[in-house]
């Protein structure tokens, strides 16, 4: 798992934006942010890294629109089978983007992430382009996290996915290859409850 794929060109930061919300009762991705709503706030971080490309999949004929992004430069992708749980979002986002772009590699981050930093972004695809590792994933001073990097011939077994389970089994699987790359402070919070937003919405809106 080192050798980038003739032809391959470009490192995507694919956003999974396919989920149901059923914790939260009502669409959270499109609750208020500082830069518009939370996937927006996701994808801005996205794009700050300045060494991906971005593209968003949600589900089909859900909630989130197209232009819900509008003016931002992200590739916008949908799927039928965003019920079937994360893991169906991604092999869907996966199989898009190699069908259209031959990434030579696609960043794993969650909508419901808005608090992951350009530099996490960044540095992943950096430690890609410099090792061609397989897969390259944040460890943060809690635990390790998103974003995680997958390299294309690993694309195959992301388009197999099924389920909610995402890509953890995968990295069981190759965990002894993982080329860990170190971000300073705590992992990125999922915002899945109201709870969980309030928290994020004090500690990012000012005080009236």
């Amino acid at each position: 798992m080192s050798e980038h794929a003739v032809g391959r060109r470009d490192v995507w930061a694919l956003v999974l934006a396919g989920g149901a919300s059923r914790r939260m009762g009502e669409p959270k991705l499109l609750l208020p942010a500082p830069r518009g709503n939370l996937l927006q706030q996701t994808v801005h971080q996205a794009l700050e890294a300045g060494n991906v490309r971005v593209a968003v999949i949600a589900a089909e004929g859900g909630p989130l629109r197209r232009e819900q992004v509008e003016g931002l430069t992200v590739e916008w992708l949908t799927t039928a089978q965003a019920d079937r749980g994360l893991g169906a979002s991604l092999a869907a986002g996966v199989r898009q983007l190699e069908e259209r772009h031959l990434p030579a590699a696609i960043q794993v981050l969650l909508g419901d992430q808005p608090e992951i930093s350009p530099e996490a972004v960044r540095q992943t695809a950096e430690a890609f382009a410099q090792t061609g590792a397989g897969i390259v994933q944040t460890r943060y001073d809690d635990r390790p996290a998103h974003p995680v990097l997958f390299a294309a011939q690993l694309f195959p077994e992301l388009m197999a996915l099924d389920g909610d389970a995402g890509a953890k089994e995968l990295l069981q699987q190759y965990k002894d290859q993982i080329l860990e790359v170190k971000i300073p402070g705590p992992a990125p919070r999922d915002i899945d409850t109201p709870e969980d937003y309030e928290r994020f919405r004090l500690s990012v809106f000012p005080k009236s």
